[in-house]
């Protein structure tokens, strides 16, 4: 599969959801407000919200291998920080 066929791929997947679901991308724009975060393996069989039965932007996420938190790692206390500063409306 080229990169060409995932970016067309993506085209029609929008296109998809936006004639099933007219608002659906609208709606999203004003849904950043999860109640969770999920620290997960980056496993590509596991699309977090889906095994949780949650739609996107229920979920917030992080990947990384094993599902490891480690005080030296930027992108997960950035995580950590959002998520509690910012979802949780404790920031702006």
């Amino acid at each position: 599969m080229t990169i060409s066929l995932l970016f067309e791929n993506n085209r029609k997947w929008a296109a998809r959801v936006a004639a099933e679901n007219p608002g659906f991308f609208s709606a999203l724009v004003e849904q950043q407000a999860p109640e969770y975060l999920w620290i997960g393996c980056s496993d590509s069989r596991v699309p977090a919200n889906e095994i949780v039965g949650l739609l996107p932007g229920e979920l917030f996420v992080h990947r990384n291998v094993a599902n490891v938190v480690v005080h030296t790692d930027l992108n997960c206390l950035s995580v950590l920080q959002y998520a509690v500063d910012v979802a949780q409306g404790g920031g702006t």
